[in-house]
């Protein structure tokens, strides 16, 4: 058994849970580039130790600097929101980690630290919530497909996080801070670190109304978001938001609140855990923090899904990760266009 081991408390439960349970561990850490690494291995080597678990450190970086981080650069040049865990989990950990521990590391299963479930219906496996909703990380995992499922566990699955950690309170963890943040910006501000890589983003444009009349300047499109009201430096009697970025143009689209709902949405390139067909109604999240919509199928290829929202959707984002559920599991995902 192979356990994807970051050193914290969720990988460091489910290694726990998997020794209690007879198995034969080892823990895999990929090395991944990052500030402070050499820091991170002396805790991640003393934690293995009281665990009593071997370690073995694998070299990521080439793999992640080419698919993760310049895919997510890419996709900020195309004026895109991308949601680079997703992808991370789909290449990376569940591809190109998952396969290394079935085969030069001899396990018969690779483990995480996710809080996500398992369920077979009619034959096939899907991506069920887990004991602790509100720690659910399924949308994280949407885009794996079923296929890279085969031999994975999920430990800590059954487990709230007060008892993940209560399970691991004693122990030298590598890092007990839970990390929102996106892991290759360490620490810094998102805007700061797409300034130093793509710097060619941040430069002077206009801001336009609906109707393309200039209403003033920014100073690099790549400090706007869908649905951003604030930092537009525009006051007026009207509440504006930024509606739109348009990157060819170097152009910013500010709107009123009411040019943000969509009822429609298109995803590209999508994995569909069962087949989908028109006019199913499911329920859909267009980003991790938001709630459920419920949405109706309108049409389904190998390249794309249409769909329609009961009501329409305020702030729907390209780049970002649609996820259609039935009940609570996972059915199918893309990325928006």
């Amino acid at each position: 058994m192979a356990v994807a081991f970051s050193g914290g408390k969720d990988s460091t439960a489910a290694a726990l849970i998997l020794k209690r349970a007879q198995y034969r561990v080892q823990l895999l850490t990929m090395m991944l580039g990052s500030d402070g690494e050499a820091e991170k291995v002396a805790h991640l080597r003393k934690l293995a130790s009281v665990l009593d678990i071997p370690l073995h450190l694998v070299d990521a970086r080439s793999f992640f600097r080419d698919r993760i981080i310049d895919e997510f650069l890419q996709a900020y040049r195309s004026g895109l929101t991308p949601n680079p865990c997703v992808n991370c989990n789909a290449i990376l950990k569940f591809g190109w980690l998952r396969e290394l521990a079935l085969t030069e590391f001899g396990a018969e299963l690779f483990a995480t630290g996710h809080y996500a479930d398992l369920i077979e219906r009619g034959g096939m496996v899907f991506l069920k919530e887990p004991q602790d909703r509100k720690k659910s990380q399924i949308y994280f995992l949407s885009m794996i497909g079923a296929e890279k499922l085969k031999n994975v566990a999920f430990p800590i699955s059954g487990l709230t996080l007060g008892e993940v950690r209560d399970m691991v309170r004693d122990l030298p963890l590598a890092h007990r801070e839970e990390s929102q943040d996106v892991c290759f910006l360490n620490g810094q501000p998102l805007t700061h670190y797409l300034r130093q890589q793509i710097p060619g983003m941040f430069r002077e444009g206009d801001i336009v109304d609906v109707q393309g009349t200039r209403l003033g300047s920014h100073d690099g499109i790549m400090h706007f978001t869908m649905g951003q009201r604030r930092g537009t430096r525009f006051s007026s009697n009207r509440k504006l938001y930024v509606i739109g970025k348009d990157v060819k143009k170097n152009t910013i689209v500010l709107g009123e609140d009411r040019h943000l709902f969509n009822d429609e949405v298109r995803v590209k390139a999508p994995v569909y855990w069962r087949l989908l067909g028109p006019g199913e109604v499911l329920r859909a999240k267009i980003r991790y923090m938001s709630q459920w919509h419920e949405i109706k199928i309108l049409e389904t290829d190998q390249f794309f899904i249409r769909a329609r929202f009961t009501h329409p959707v305020r702030a729907i984002t390209p780049g970002q990760i649609c996820v259609f559920y039935e009940d609570d599991i996972i059915v199918a995902a893309g990325p928006i266009v």
